[in-house]
């Protein structure tokens, strides 16, 4: 793996990185929110072909436009309809955004249901895909910094499409979505919190300046440009194991980002009159979702396990060709 990118990814990145800076101010009417969901600039990226990477360009290209966007304070679906669906569907196109789930938590609220227009359903074995055109789902307030929604009576699968032998593609790809957008969030979050310690100041100097505070910042920016890499190798490699330790690692990560970040603004974070909470609280609601911690601990042992039997297993062959 090259840890440079070419050409045209700079492009890609580059592009990127412009349409997100226009679209980097929160509107005045939404600075109390919990979550704000920017439709039009999620029309924007569709329609400018960024959510048609995967698809058009390959797997590592969506991830870099899923961090990318992840930067930004609003909340979009990148996830979904820029990675999980063209990867698991390359000649189909449907209609967006994408909400993921698994089909043991179909009851429950479901983030960005709300806003959009199919389901990919996490069946196990296979993946269920189901239009939401028709369905009466209700909003659900939470402190997330995602729009959720929950159906209003649970939708009955059995006339579902379903994509034979799909679950484990979706749950890789959904990881490497996951570990995509956290890195992408919590390094915005960072750099907001470097420039707020050079402005805050305590007995006399800014906080930034105490020694503790800069060996702390940089453990976590650390953490988060190793998970930006983990996140890089799994989209270009399209292992399944790196998947799952790319997920893994930003699942473990997750207390000592909150803590030390939160602590730095003195607590003003977990306010809504603070902008931290649209990032922190993303990276929050990512943490639980494709099975949160436990699932991708055990997708990496499971791995290993099955890599490691087979090479024990290709042991008497190759003894046996001596």
């Amino acid at each position: 793996m090259d840890l440079q990118l070419t050409e045209e990814q700079q492009a890609l990145v580059a592009a990127l990185q412009d349409i997100m800076q226009d679209h980097a101010e929160l509107p005045q009417e939404r600075r109390l929110s919990y979550a704000w969901h920017d439709a039009g600039l999620q029309t924007l990226l569709g329609e400018s072909g960024f959510l048609d990477a995967a698809r058009e360009i390959g797997p590592l290209e969506a991830a870099l436009v899923v961090f990318e966007a992840g930067k930004g304070i609003a909340a979009l679906d990148t996830i979904g309809c820029g990675l999980v669906a063209p990867l698991l569907l390359p000649d189909l196109r449907i209609e967006g955004p994408v909400a993921l789930v698994d089909r043991r938590d179909l009851g429950k609220a479901i983030r960005n249901l709300s806003i959009s227009g199919t389901l990919l359903v996490d069946c196990g074995e296979d993946v269920a895909l189901l239009p939401l055109a028709g369905f009466a789902i209700d909003s659900v307030d939470s402190i997330f910094a995602f729009p959720y929604g929950r159906f209003a009576e649970r939708p009955d699968l059995s006339s579902a499409r379903r994509l034979p032998g799909a679950g484990a593609a979706m749950r890789q790809w959904w990881r490497v979505g996951i570990a995509a957008e956290m890195a992408g969030a919590a390094d915005a979050a960072i750099a907001f919190t470097i420039d707020y310690v050079k402005q805050r100041h305590v007995f006399g100097r800014p906080v930034g300046s105490f020694q503790s505070v800069q060996h702390r910042l940089v453990q976590r920016h650390g953490w988060a440009k190793s998970l930006y890499y983990l996140t890089m190798k799994a989209a270009w490699s399209g292992a399944e194991s790196d998947a799952a330790i790319a997920a893994c690692f930003a699942q473990t990560g997750i207390q000592s980002l909150m803590f030390d970040l939160h602590q730095f603004h003195g607590g003003m974070g977990v306010t809504i009159e603070h902008l931290l909470h649209f990032w922190t609280y993303r990276i929050r609601a990512l943490q639980a979702e494709a099975g949160g911690l436990s699932a991708s601990a055990l997708a990496i042992a499971e791995r290993r396990w099955t890599e490691a039997g087979s090479e024990v297993d290709a042991v008497p062959a190759r003894v046996a060709g001596l």
